[in-house]
C-alpha cells in the first residue's frame, strides 16, 4: 500500500521533503479556510504529485486556484457534484470524490465512472477526536463497483489501524508520521514494500521506452534494491562524495535500470530523466558510466571484474581505518568468469569485513538458463570455502534481507540472493529469454497492469 503524508496543520519546516520523495509519490494537501493559499502550494518544489483536498464553501471557485495540481478531491456533499466534475476536467485535472463516514456507497455510483479517485474519510469531519473507523466494508463494496478507481484512506491512520484498509490503494498519514522523532524510520516501515514495486514500474517504463536493456535481472532484484538503498546504505543526494557514504558496485552493469530508479527517487537526478535511459546524450548508458553521472561508484559493463573493483576499494578504506562499507551487486551467471573468483581469494586474505558480496542467483544469463550453460554448484559452500561468512535469503523477503545486511562477522559477507527474474510480471517471471529483452508497447502496459495502481 502507497503511503500519502497529509500536511494539515504540520509546520512545512517538518516537511522534509526529499525524504518524502525517497518513500512516497504524492503530498496530501488539506485546504481549508485561513490556510495554505494557492500561490504557497505552487512553490512547493517536489517530484510528489500535489493531491489536493478541498475543504472549503466555493468548491469550484477552489478547483479553478487549485487547477495547476496533480489531483483535486472535493466532498461529494457539498452537492452540484456532476458540475463540479466537469468543471475540473475541462481544466485538465483529475478529480476524486470525497466522502463522510456516514455517507452510503449507493450516493457514489452515479458518478464511479467518471472520476479517477474516491477519498474516504475514517474519521468524523469537524471533531477534535481523531479515531479511526473501520470501512474495510466500504472499501470492499466500491471496489467490486470499479476495479479501476483508486482508493484513498484518510484519518485516524496509524501502524495498527492502517492493516484494516489493505484493499485500499493509499493510505493517507499526517500525525501519526510528522509527530514522530524520525520521520523517515516511519516512512521506511511503512514504505518499502511500495517503494520496490515503483521500481519496477520505473523498469518496466525505461526500457520500453528506450526499446532495449534488461528487464528480468533489474525486476528480480527490486526488493534487495529497495533495501539498500532506502534502508541499508548511507549516502548523501546533494554531496555525492561524502567521505562517510558507503559504496555500491554493480557488476552485473546490466541492471542498471534498477540502479537508476533507486538514485532517482533518493534524489541524485530527477526522475524524469529515467525515460533518457540508453538513448543519444543520456547520462544513463545501457551500462553505468562512472563520469557520466554522480553517484556511481565505478563504470561496468564487462561481466565479472566489480567484485575486483569492490574489493580494491574494500581494502584501501580498511587501511585507512575508515567504517564505510562496500556493496557489490553481482549475477550468478558472471561466476562463469575467473576474475569473480580471484576477487573471491582475496577478500578473505585481506579480512575485509567491510566488503559484501550480494549474489543475484536468478538460474538464468543472455542465452539460456545458467545449469545448462555452466553449472555453478553449490555456491554456498564454495564461498564458505574460500573463507566468506555466508548468508542464503530469499531475494523477496525484505526482513531477511535486511536482517542479512545487519550481520557482524570478521570475515567478508557474501549474501545468496535467490531471486525470480522478471518478478512481478507473470509473462516474464523465470525465463530467460526476458533477461536482455525489451517489452514492446502492448507488453508494457500489460507488465504496469500486473505491478496495480499508480499515483502517476
Amino acid at each position: 500500500m502507497e503511503i500519502s503524508p497529509s500536511v494539515l496543520g504540520v509546520n512545512p519546516k517538518k516537511w522534509n521533503i526529499p525524504v518524502l520523495e525517497k518513500y512516497c509519490e504524492r503530498l496530501h494537501i488539506d485546504i481549508v479556510p485561513e490556510g495554505l493559499t494557492p500561490g504557497f502550494v505552487r512553490r512547493i518544489k517536489t517530484q510528489l504529485v500535489k493531491d489536493i483536498h478541498l475543504m472549503v464553501d466555493n468548491v469550484e471557485k477552489g478547483i479553478e486556484r487549485y487547477s495547476f495540481a496533480g489531483i483535486i478531491n472535493f466532498h461529494i456533499e457539498a452537492g452540484n457534484t456532476l458540475n463540479l466534475i466537469m468543471k475540473a476536467r475541462s481544466l485538465g485535472v483529475k478529480v476524486g470524490l470525497s466522502v463522510n463516514p456516514e455517507t452510503r456507497v449507493k450516493a457514489l455510483v452515479p458518478f464511479l465512472g467518471i472520476i479517477d479517485e474516491v477519498l474516504l474519510m475514517s474519521v468524523h469531519p469537524g471533531r477534535s477526536g481523531r479515531k479511526f473507523i473501520n470501512i474495510a466494508k466500504k472499501i470492499r463494496q466500491i471496489r467490486k463497483l470499479n476495479k479501476a478507481v483508486i482508493i484513498k484512506v484518510d484519518g485516524g491512520l496509524n501502524n495498527k489501524t492502517v492493516k484494516k484498509i489493505r484493499r485500499a490503494d493509499i493510505a493517507v498519514m499526517g500525525a501519526y508520521i510528522f509527530r514522530s522523532r524520525n520521520i523517515e524510520e516511519v516512512l521506511r516501515r511503512l514504505s518499502l514494500m511500495h517503494v520496490a514495486k515503483e521500481l519496477r514500474k520505473s523498469v518496466i517504463r525505461m526500457v520500453s521506452s528506450a526499446k532495449s536493456g534488461h528487464p528480468a535481472g533489474s525486476l528480480g532484484m527490486a526488493d534487495v534494491f529497495a533495501v539498500l538503498f532506502f534502508d541499508a546504505m548511507k549516502y548523501d543526494p546533494a554531496n555525492p562524495e561524502w567521505k562517510k557514504r558507503d559504496y555500491l558496485v554493480l557488476s552485473n552493469g546490466h541492471i542498471c535500470p534498477v540502479l537508476y530508479a533507486c538514485m532517482a527517487r533518493a534524489g541524485f537526478f530527477p526522475k524524469a530523466e529515467l525515460l533518457t535511459l540508453r538513448k543519444l546524450g543520456s547520462r544513463l548508458q545501457g551500462h553505468p558510466h562512472r563520469s557520466s553521472l554522480p553517484g556511481l561508484e565505478s563504470t561496468s559493463g564487462p561481466l565479472g571484474i566489480g567484485l575486483s573493483q569492490a574489493a580494491g576499494m574494500a581494502l584501501a578504506l580498511k587501511m585507512d581505518k575508515k567504517d564505510n562499507r562496500v556493496f557489490c551487486i553481482t549475477s550468478d551467471g558472471e561466476h562463469d568468469e575467473g576474475n569473480t573468483w580471484e576477487a573471491v581469494m582475496f577478500a578473505p586474505k585481506y579480512s575485509l569485513n567491510n566488503l559484501v558480496c550480494i549474489i543475484d542467483k536468478n538460474n538464468i544469463q543472455l542465452s539460456g538458463n545458467t545449469n545448462e550453460i555452466m553449472p555453478l554448484g553449490n555456491l554456498k559452500k564454495k564461498y564458505k570455502a574460500f573463507g566468506w561468512k555466508v548468508k542464503v535469503v530469499d531475494g523477496h523477503d525484505m526482513k531477511k534481507i535486511k536482517r542479512a545486511l545487519a550481520i557482524k562477522s570478521k570475515k567478508p559477507l557474501a549474501i545468496i540472493a535467490n531471486t525470480i527474474p522478471g518478478r512481478g510480471v507473470s509473462f516474464m517471471e523465470n525465463k530467460w529469454e526476458w533477461h536482455g529483452k525489451a517489452p514492446n508497447d502492448e507488453e508494457s502496459v500489460n507488465a504496469l497492469n500486473k505491478l496495480g495502481r499508480s499515483a502517476e
